[in-house]
C-alpha cells in the first residue's frame, strides 16, 4: 500500500499520487510564466531607451526628458584647477539634475505636489524652492553658462559659479513676464545616487537693458520648408538651400513647432541644432537668409526657453551661435498676445543678439497694426503677405489658372512667402514647389524670373480651364429642362384625352 493517496481518474486511467500531481501542475506554470516573462522582456526597452527612469527618460510630471546635455540650454566654461576634474558622466548627471529643478519647482507651482522637490534639493536650497513654488511664480532660465569651482576628491561635492537669464512670469496672463540676468553660486552634493542642490547664493541679479529701438529689416522673398525639416538629411537640406536661389528668392523660413510636439528636451533640441547648422552653412555659401518662424500656443515663459534653446546655449557675442547667424525669428502664437509680451521676448532675444530682427505673424490687418511698434517687422500680413490658392467661385483650381496666380504674386513688390517649399505628407505640402525627390512641380516654372509675366490670355485660359464645368452645368440643366417640360406635355395631353 502505498504512502500518498490515489485518487480515481475516472475511466481507469493510471492513478497518480497528489504531491506528484501537484509538483507537475507547478511546474507547467513556472513555464508559462518564465515564458511570458521572456517574451514581455523582449520586447520591453532597455532602461533609457524610450523614457525609462533609468536613462534619463521623459518624466511624466514635468515632460522633461534628458538634459544632461544641457538641452541647448547650458554651456559649461573653462574650469578653474583643482584636485579633481568632472568625467563627462559626471558632468551630464550633474546638469541633469540642475536643469531639472527648475522645471520640478513650476511643476510643484502649479499643481501645490512639493514632494518632488526632494529629489532635487536639500538643506538651505529645499526650502528656498518650497517657498517659491508656494508662491506660485517660478522662474524659467536659459543660456547658462557655468564655471566649475571646486569638485571634491571624494566626488560627491560640487561648486560652480553660474551666469543665466531668467523670466518669472505675472498673475496677469497678460502681462510681459519680468526678465533679469542672474549670476548664482551653486553648491550640490551626491547622496544615494542622486545629485541635490545644497546650496546657493546670488551674488548678482539686475533687469536686462531695454531693447534697441525697432529697425525695420529689408524686405524678403521668402519659402517656408516644410515642418518635417529636422528629421530631414543633411544633403536634403542642402537641396533645399539651393532651390530658393533656384526660384529666384532670397530667404528660407524654418518653422519650429512647440507646444504639441513638446518641448526642446536633449534629443529634440540637439536634432534641431544640427539642422540648423547645416542650413545656415548652406545659407551663407548662396547668400540665403535663414528665419526662424516660433509655433507656440502663447508667449509664456516656457515657451521663451525654448526659444532661447533654439537659438543654442552660446554665451552674448558669439559668432559661431545660431542666433548670430540667423536673418530673424517670426513668433507665431496661436493665442494673440499683449504689445507687452512681445516686447519682453524681443527684449531678450537682442539683449543675446542684438542684430537679430524680431517679428510677428499676426492673424489680421488689425492685430497687425496693433502690434506692429512692439516687433521689427510683420509677417504673414500687408507688409509680407503669403501666397494663397484662390479657388473661388468653384473649388476646382487647375494648373493654369494655379500658374497665373503665383507669378502675379511674385511680381509684387516688397516682402512676400510664396508658399511652402517641400511636401510633408500634410494639407500644408499639397502646393509645394518641390516634389518627394527633390525635382521641381510644373508649378515652379511660374517662378523663374526671366519668365515674362503672364498677360490676359493666360489669364482667360487659366479660368476657362477652372470653369469648363460651368458650361456643362448649363448644357445639362437645358437638356434636363427640355426633358421635363416635353414629359409635361405628353402628361397633359394623355389627361386631355380621358372621357
Amino acid at each position: 500500500m502505498s504512502f500518498f493517496p490515489q485518487v480515481p481518474d475516472g475511466e481507469g486511467m493510471a492513478r497518480r499520487p497528489w504531491p506528484l500531481l501537484r509538483a507537475r501542475r507547478a511546474a507547467l506554470v513556472s513555464c508559462a510564466v518564465l515564458l511570458m516573462g521572456a517574451v514581455l522582456g523582449g520586447c520591453a526597452p532597455f532602461p533609457g531607451a524610450d523614457g525609462s527612469p533609468d536613462g534619463g527618460g521623459v518624466d511624466a510630471a514635468t515632460g522633461a526628458g534628458p538634459l544632461g546635455d544641457g538641452a541647448r540650454l547650458l554651456a559649461w566654461q573653462a574650469a578653474e584647477p583643482g584636485p579633481r576634474v568632472l568625467t563627462t558622466a559626471e558632468r551630464e548627471a550633474i546638469t541633469d539634475a540642475y536643469l531639472r529643478g527648475p522645471r520640478e519647482t513650476a511643476f510643484a507651482a502649479g499643481t501645490g505636489q512639493l514632494d518632488g522637490l526632494r529629489d532635487l534639493f536639500q538643506g538651505a536650497a529645499l526650502l528656498d524652492a518650497q517657498d517659491v513654488a508656494r508662491g506660485g511664480a517660478a522662474p524659467v532660465g536659459w543660456a547658462h553658462t557655468p564655471a566649475l569651482r571646486f569638485f571634491a576628491p571624494d566626488g560627491a561635492t560640487v561648486s560652480f559659479t553660474d551666469r543665466f537669464t531668467y523670466a518669472t512670469p505675472r498673475p496677469d496672463p497678460d502681462a510681459a513676464p519680468r526678465v533679469a540676468r542672474r549670476e548664482l553660486d551653486v553648491v550640490m552634493e551626491l547622496g544615494d545616487g542622486n545629485w541635490r542642490v545644497h546650496h546657493w547664493r546670488v551674488l548678482r541679479d539686475e533687469p536686462l537693458p531695454a531693447a534697441p529701438p525697432t529697425a525695420r529689416p529689408a524686405p524678403y522673398r521668402a519659402v517656408r520648408a516644410a515642418p518635417d525639416w529636422p528629421q530631414r538629411p543633411a544633403d536634403t537640406l542642402r537641396r533645399d538651400v539651393s532651390a530658393v536661389t533656384e526660384l529666384g528668392l532670397d530667404t528660407l523660413i524654418v518653422p519650429l513647432a512647440l507646444g504639441a510636439a513638446g518641448p526642446l528636451n536633449a534629443g529634440r533640441a540637439a536634432q534641431v541644432g544640427r539642422a540648423l547648422g547645416v542650413l545656415l552653412e548652406a545659407a551663407a555659401a548662396r547668400n540665403v537668409t535663414v528665419l526662424l518662424d516660433l509655433r507656440v500656443a502663447a508667449l509664456d515663459p516656457a515657451g521663451l526657453r525654448d526659444l532661447h534653446a533654439a537659438l543654442g546655449p552660446e554665451p552674448e557675442g558669439n559668432p559661431a551661435s545660431v542666433g548670430a547667424r540667423l536673418g530673424g525669428v517670426i513668433l507665431s502664437p496661436a493665442r494673440s498676445p499683449s504689445a507687452a509680451q512681445l516686447g519682453a521676448w524681443r527684449q531678450t532675444v537682442r539683449a543675446r543678439f542684438p542684430a537679430l530682427p524680431v517679428g510677428y505673424r499676426a492673424p489680421g490687418r488689425s492685430a497687425a497694426a496693433a502690434l506692429a511698434g512692439a516687433v521689427d517687422f510683420v509677417a504673414g500680413g500687408a507688409d509680407a503677405p503669403v501666397f494663397r490658392e484662390r479657388r473661388a467661385p468653384l473649388g476646382r483650381l487647375g494648373d493654369a489658372r494655379r500658374g497665373w496666380q503665383l507669378r502675379a504674386f511674385l511680381t509684387r513688390p516688397g516682402a512676400l512667402e510664396a508658399g511652402v517649399l517641400a511636401p510633408d505628407g500634410g494639407r500644408e505640402g499639397r502646393g509645394a514647389l518641390l516634389t518627394a525627390d527633390g525635382s521641381f512641380t510644373p508649378l515652379t516654372r511660374w517662378a523663374d524670373p526671366a519668365r515674362p509675366p503672364p498677360g490676359p490670355v493666360a489669364w482667360l485660359l487659366g479660368w476657362a480651364a477652372d470653369l469648363w464645368t460651368l458650361p456643362a452645368g448649363l448644357l445639362l440643366g437645358g437638356a434636363l429642362r427640355g426633358r421635363l417640360t416635353r414629359w409635361r406635355g405628353a402628361r397633359r395631353a394623355a389627361i386631355a384625352k380621358r372621357p
